[in-house]
């Protein structure tokens, strides 16, 4: 039977240009989500993938202090979890920041998703306490677990350090959000799923490696545990198509009655590596490294999703010469506030944050963790003395990595520079551009109320910020928002935590600092944006200022 893919492919050839991205959606979609073809080969109907891609962020539930009903069913949003849906949340009406007196709505992804019974609890571990439009002079995590039974669950740990601040219970009304990347919303069918021993259940194995190779974002569901979380880093085997995938934003939990809090009597960071063969690899290190809480491995049934809104822009050879699609493609899609996604060496993984510089992509990659290599069945196992792997690609073709190990990140590995092929991909989310303000915090474009707007929707929010020319145009994302209670405050505040010290190589590239650092920054629509600049292995502050830029703000709703 002739695949869906082939008939789309001769359609391409004989379509006008305006219409080939419509058929570009179409044949993406039947190649990563759906292989359901007719007697004659053709795609079935009657989804289109422009209407899936379009999709906002949906309020599934919301519950009030006490966990009891406001929109919704919990039975709904348990249901948008086993589709694979992505999910953000609102924190209405809370103490967001330490010992204030201040509430805030606080809006956020999620990093990993667990059902407890009828509840659903999710982690936030991408926030630093803040005071108003800065990091707090101290800076430490303040990390969040919310639960649809209206608790919220902070515990507080000082950067780069073992040490712990503190730990408590909020009561919130809490807003849940989902954005669908199921054609069909009754339909919970994975790209592709298996038994521990990694025969197949449902799907083709092939599927989930070519959404793989395409660059897709892919998260999974484990069902007998509910447990639902993305990848950071997805890699696979050319010598046997074995998948595997790195999901490495999850600290120790516990359960306490409907509950899901945080394990602050064993707090450590747990590291996972999945793979198609069922086989599961684990490492566990205490918050702040230094500490080693154990590692192992098991084998589990896993569902694997996959997101068909991303779409090949440029490949380039080692050298950066165009190979397909264009480089001025790329440039255009990130300053219109688009997500970048990279296939380098056998592994897709998304850029934390990405510098334009005399249209040239520089994109920074922090959530990988070291692995043993090689072709054996531990091939995707991380490495006894686990580090974590910093990368940075260029559209020159430089590829350079970093290693820092867990136990202690002032302890390096050597790091290496190569020049390699490599295709970059943008989601085809629609990205509005709502506000635009200068160094002087004077709004060029839009106004101030279009972000406030925006989080009140969950919205997911980018910006691209402008210092000087020297470094380039910095974009990123949101890891959350905060705005005001008080309908008279328009000002919003956001934080992007994933960001390493660099500096400029030449006219195109940049380089990690030798001595690394992280930036916390928080950027407010008042123009200002607040560096804190944190060393590694250490709880050091190097800096701890505001600096003028002018900020552009994206919105997905």
């Amino acid at each position: 039977m002739p695949e869906c893919r082939d008939v789309l492919i001769g359609t391409v050839q004989y379509t006008k240009m305006a219409d080939v991205l419509l058929i570009l959606f179409t044949l993406v979609t039947c190649m990563t989500i759906s292989k359901a073809a007719d007697k004659h080969g053709y795609c079935l109907p009657p989804y289109s993938a422009i209407n899936l891609c379009d999709r906002t962020w949906t309020l599934i539930f919301e519950n009030d202090e006490t966990g009891a009903p406001l929109s919704g069913t919990k039975e709904d949003l348990k249901q948008a979890v086993l589709r694979g849906a992505e999910l953000r949340v609102l924190l209405k009406d809370m103490m967001v920041e330490p010992s204030s007196m201040v509430t805030h709505t606080f809006s956020s992804g999620v990093d990993n998703i667990n059902i407890r019974g009828d509840n659903i609890c999710c982690e936030i571990l991408s926030h630093v306490a803040t005071a108003g439009f800065e990091s707090v002079i101290d800076a430490h995590w303040r990390f969040f677990l919310p639960c649809t039974t209206g608790s919220v669950h902070v515990a507080q740990y000082y950067v780069e350090s073992a040490d712990f601040l503190s730990e408590e219970t909020q009561r919130a009304r809490i807003a849940w959000y989902a954005k669908e990347i199921q054609h069909d919303l009754y339909n919970n069918r994975p790209l592709f799923a298996h038994f521990l021993d990694g025969g197949s259940t449902v799907g083709n194995k092939e599927d989930l490696i070519d959404a793989a190779r395409e660059g897709k974002e892919i998260r999974a569901l484990m069902t007998d545990r509910g447990y639902a979380f993305p990848f950071q880093v997805v890699a696979w085997s050319d010598a046997d198509g074995r998948v595997c995938g790195q999901s490495n934003k999850h600290l120790s939990q516990k359960y306490s009655g409907s509950d899901i809090v945080f394990n602050t009597q064993t707090p450590y960071m747990w590291f996972s590596s999945w793979s198609t063969t069922g086989r599961r690899d684990s490492s566990r290190w205490a918050v702040g490294g230094v500490t080693n809480r154990g590692r192992g491995s098991d084998y589990v049934s896993l569902k694997w999703f996959a997101d068909p809104c991303w779409r090949h822009v440029f490949t380039h050879d080692n050298s950066g010469n165009q190979l397909r699609g264009s480089r001025e493609s790329l440039v255009a899609a990130i300053r219109d506030g688009h997500r970048v996604r990279v296939v380098v060496d056998n592994r897709a993984m998304e850029a934390s944050f990405l510098r334009v510089k005399n249209n040239h992509v520089s994109a920074y990659f922090l959530d990988e963790l070291s692995t043993k290599g090689g072709r054996g069945f531990d091939q995707f196992d991380f490495t006894t003395d686990t580090y974590f792997k910093f990368s940075t690609a260029h559209t020159t073709g430089t590829f350079r990595q970093y290693g820092h190990f867990v136990r202690n990140t002032s302890t390096t590995v050597s790091p290496s520079m190569t020049k390699q092929k490599i295709s970059w991909m943008i989601d085809v989310k629609p990205w509005e551009t709502i506000l635009k303000v200068n160094e002087k915090g004077v709004v060029i474009w839009g106004q101030k109320i279009n972000v406030k707007n925006a989080v009140l929707k969950s919205a997911s929010i980018r910006m691209s910020i402008e210092f000087d020319s020297t470094s380039g145009t910095l974009y990123l994302g949101a890891d959350n928002t905060k705005v005001g209670s008080a309908v008279t405050d328009e000002e919003s505040v956001s934080q992007s935590v994933r960001v390493m010290g660099d500096r400029p190589i030449g006219s195109y590239e940049f380089e990690l600092s030798p001595v690394p650092f992280w930036v916390f920054l928080v950027v407010p629509t008042t123009g200002n944006v607040h560096l804190s600049g944190w060393q590694m292995g250490r709880h050091h502050r190097f800096f701890h200022r505001s600096v003028p830029a002018s900020v552009v703000w994206f919105a997905n709703l």
